[in-house]
């Protein structure tokens, strides 16, 4: 005589709680600034765009605020081209130093360089959303800043910028071939460069 038996469901394994990801934590600026010879290399060149400064314009309003300018955007543009990021540690005070100096120095121009800078940094802002992935909010807030200390000087400055990231997308493209037309070119170091030469020959 058989004994029935009574099937005994499997247990099933239990769902795992889904944990939402925790927000990336912004980078000490410490971990960003350069090291090693980069570090002697952007100090000695922060150094001597200060002395050119007051070499070029003497002792005024617009070499201090040269001192100020170039010698961040120099730093900003070695951090990133290493990083690829744009701290607002350095960003936000030299924003406010330079707003400093253009409204101590040339009130009557301080409008047209807010303008300016205004217009720069909100044409980055419109197309990094308009073309995602392609100029970051660090991008925009950094185009802000060229307007404002440069006024009129800004659209030769992103001329030269656009300039650069063409030459250097198309240098990319002829030495590693169509599979880098995705790989991120920096914009930092470009817009950069824009600023400091158009800065010297304003």
């Amino acid at each position: 005589m058989s004994v029935p038996t009574i099937p005994v469901p499997e247990p099933t394994a239990q769902p795992e709680p889904i944990t939402e990801p925790a927000e990336a934590k912004p980078r000490p600026l410490a971990d960003l600034l350069p090291t090693g010879d980069l570090r002697v290399v952007v100090a000695v060149a922060m150094i001597g765009l200060v002395i050119a400064s007051f070499i070029a314009f003497g002792f005024s309003g617009k070499a201090l605020l040269g001192a100020v300018f170039c010698p961040a955007l120099a730093l900003l543009a070695a951090i990133d081209a290493k990083h690829k990021l744009l701290p607002n540690a350095i960003i936000l005070p030299t924003t406010l130093a330079v707003a400093a100096i253009v409204a101590a120095s040339a009130p009557g121009s301080f409008l047209t360089h807010l303008a300016a800078g205004a217009a720069l940094g909100g044409f980055f802002f419109l197309f990094g959303i308009i073309f995602a992935g392609s100029l970051g909010m660090g991008d925009a807030k950094l185009g802000f800043l060229l307007g404002l200390a440069l006024g009129w000087q800004t659209l030769g400055a992103a001329l030269i910028a656009f300039a650069g990231l063409l030459v250097a997308a198309l240098y990319v493209l002829a030495t590693r071939g169509v599979a880098a037309r995705k790989d991120a070119i920096p914009f930092g170091p470009f817009l950069a460069l824009g600023g400091i030469v158009a800065f010297f020959l304003s």
